[in-house]
C-alpha cells in the first residue's frame, strides 16, 4: 500500500541539491549553527583520534578501575555460640539476628571498568550522533513510514533535535561516571546509580523539548514541558549529591587535599552541567510556538558549544592528570 514511498537517506542538505564539496565546507551558505554543529562534530573526532592515538602509545593500556560490590550473606550458626565460626571468606563485619543466624559483610570486585576508554567512548559518540543529525531519511519499516526532516527544519520549526538529548543520555552518563571514579566512587551499584540518574535526566530534557514544541497546538502541553525541565533538574541534583558527598568525605578523611585538577574537574563541570539546564530554561522561558526560529537557531549553536567545551575539558584533564599521573607511577 505504502510501496510508492521513496526510499531516501541524505545527509548535509542544508538547503536543496548541495554539491557533497558544499556539505563538507559550506563557506557560510549553511546556517551558522549547522556549521558549528559540523566543526564540532570533526573536533569530537579529532579528540577521539587523539586520544586513541595516546591510549595506543601508552604502556598502561589496561589499567583499569576495579569495582565492588557488597554481599549480606546468611550463616547458620546452630550448635555455635557466637559469630564466629563458619563465616565467609573476606568477612569484615558479622553480627547475630537470631539464635540460628548471623549476617556477614563481604566486599567482592566482581568488574572492571576503564577511564580510557570511557574518554574515548563519549568523544567518538559526540562525533557519531552530531554527525548523523546532519542526516535526513523516508523509509518504509513493517509497514511504517519512518521519516527524519532535515536538520535545518527541525531546529526552526520544532527548536529541538532528538539526536541531541539522546546522544547526551548516553556520552553524558559515560562523563559522570568518569568522574565518580576520580573522585573514588568505585562501588559498581553507586555507579550503576549515577549512570541511570543521569540517562533519567537527559531523557527528561528530551520530553521537555519536545513536549515545548507541541505548544502551537495546546498550550496545556507547556506545563507538562515545565514538570519534564524540573524533574530533570532534579535527578542531576541528585547525582552531584553523591558525587558531592564523596568528595566531601575525601577531603575530610585525607591527610593531604586532593590535587588541584579534582577541585577543577568538580568545580568546572558542575558549573557546565549545570548550563545545559540553564539553556534549556532560557528556551522554556522565550519559546513563544510561532516565529522563533532565531531562537531556536541560537539555543542549538548554544548546546553544541557547550558540549564541545564541557567534553573537551574533561576528556584532556583526565588524560592529562588522572591518566598521565597512573602512568607516571609506574614507569618510576
Amino acid at each position: 500500500m505504502q510501496s510508492g514511498i521513496r526510499q531516501m537517506l541524505s545527509w548535509g542538505l542544508y538547503k536543496k541539491d548541495v554539491a557533497w564539496g558544499k556539505r563538507c565546507c559550506p563557506c557560510k551558505e549553511a546556517p551558522g549553527f549547522w556549521s558549528v554543529n559540523w566543526a564540532a562534530a570533526l573536533l569530537h573526532l579529532l579528540n577521539t583520534v587523539a586520544t586513541f592515538a595516546f591510549w595506543a602509545a601508552s604502556d598502561d593500556q589496561d589499567q583499569v578501575y576495579q569495582l565492588t560490590e557488597t554481599a549480606a550473606p546468611w550463616t547458620s550458626i546452630t550448635g555455635t555460640s557466637n559469630c564466629t565460626t563458619n563465616l565467609p571468606a573476606n568477612a569484615t563485619l558479622s553480627f547475630q539476628t537470631s539464635d540460628d543466624w548471623c549476617i556477614s559483610r563481604v566486599t567482592t570486585v566482581t568488574s572492571d571498568l576503564s577511564l580510557w576508554w570511557l574518554v574515548i567512548a563519549f568523544h567518538f559518540l559526540s562525533f557519531a550522533f552530531q554527525a548523523a543529525a546532519m542526516m535526513q531519511w523516508k523509509f518504509v519499516c513493517c509497514g511504517h513510514e519512518c521519516v527524519r526532516e532535515s536538520y535545518v527544519d527541525e531546529v526552526d520549526e520544532q527548536g529541538t533535535n532528538v539526536l541531541r538529548m539522546i546522544e547526551y543520555s548516553i556520552s553524558a552518563t559515560l562523563m559522570q561516571i568518569a568522574i565518580a571514579l576520580v573522585l573514588g566512587i568505585w562501588q559498581r551499584l553507586v555507579i550503576m546509580g549515577v549512570a541511570f540518574l543521569t540517562v533519567n535526566t537527559m531523557l527528561l530534557g528530551l520530553i521537555a523539548e519536545q513536549l515545548n514544541a507541541l505548544t502551537k497546538t495546546t498550550p496545556v502541553v507547556k506545563i507538562l514541558a515545565w514538570v519534564a525541565h524540573f524533574t530533570g533538574w532534579v535527578s542531576m541534583g541528585g547525582v552531584w549529591v553523591i558525587l558531592g558527598r564523596q568528595f566531601y568525605y575525601t577531603v575530610q578523611t585525607s591527610t593531604v587535599p586532593p590535587p588541584e585538577f579534582v577541585y577543577v574537574i568538580v568545580g568546572v563541570i558542575a558549573v557546565l552541567y549545570t548550563g545545559f539546564g540553564t539553556i534549556q530554561l532560557v528556551q522554556l522561558c522565550l519559546s513563544t510556538g510561532k516565529n522563533d526560529a532565531k531562537l531556536n537557531r541560537a539555543i542549538e549553536m548554544a548546546y553544541t558549544v557547550s558540549s564541545l567545551t564541557s567534553k573537551t575539558f574533561l576528556g584532556w584533564i583526565i588524560f592529562a592528570n588522572a591518566l598521565g599521573g597512573i602512568a607516571q607511577v609506574k614507569s618510576k
